[in-house]
């Protein structure tokens, strides 16, 4: 005899993660000095220097859109100005989805560098919580990824917010 339960599928769908403080614009992660922006995001050359601003021009990653996002990190990714994780927080975005899970509200601005900053403190009080997250290789790793989307996105909106015309800073070879 066959028995055969059915029930429902279960929805993917998620809404935008919830940022606190939506008008931050510096923590522990804000940037003030060109070297150090620079040395976040391994600029190495010319090239890669160019390729950046011509990709950040006008961006305001306080008010930006998971689609303007993505294709930053996207590009970022291409460059190898950061790493896999960090590409794939950008191109998650406000991780809002629908039932399939596929990404929605991908137009909405929200403010990156609160969100990644309030991702990382929300990381490090799960893990507060539940000390036995905090063990494990799965929490190690988002924190670190966490770390560095932190510093990237700043990096970012310092060269972003640059009053200089140009990106350039001391590139020794």
């Amino acid at each position: 005899m066959k028995i055969t339960i059915r029930t429902p599928p279960l929805s993917m769908q998620a809404d935008a993660y919830f940022i606190k403080n939506p008008r931050e614009t510096k923590n522990a992660f804000t940037i003030t000095n060109a070297q150090v922006a620079a040395d976040v995001l391994s600029l190495g050359g010319k090239s890669s220097i160019a390729e950046l601003k011509d990709l950040i021009r006008g961006c305001d990653f306080t008010s930006i859109s998971t689609n303007e996002l993505a294709q930053i990190g996207s590009k970022l990714g291409e460059l190898n100005l950061i790493d896999d994780h960090v590409a794939c927080m950008f191109i998650s975005g406000n991780m809002t989805t629908d039932k399939y899970g596929h990404q929605t509200e991908k137009d909405v601005k929200y403010n990156a560098i609160a969100m990644f900053n309030q991702m990382l403190d929300d990381n490090k009080a799960y893990a507060r919580t539940w000390p036995i997250y905090g063990y494990q290789e799965s929490f190690m790793g988002v924190t670190k990824a966490l770390v560095r989307a932190n510093q990237a996105i700043n990096a970012l909106s310092y060269f972003s917010h640059s009053s200089r015309n140009d990106l350039s800073v001391s590139i020794q070879a």
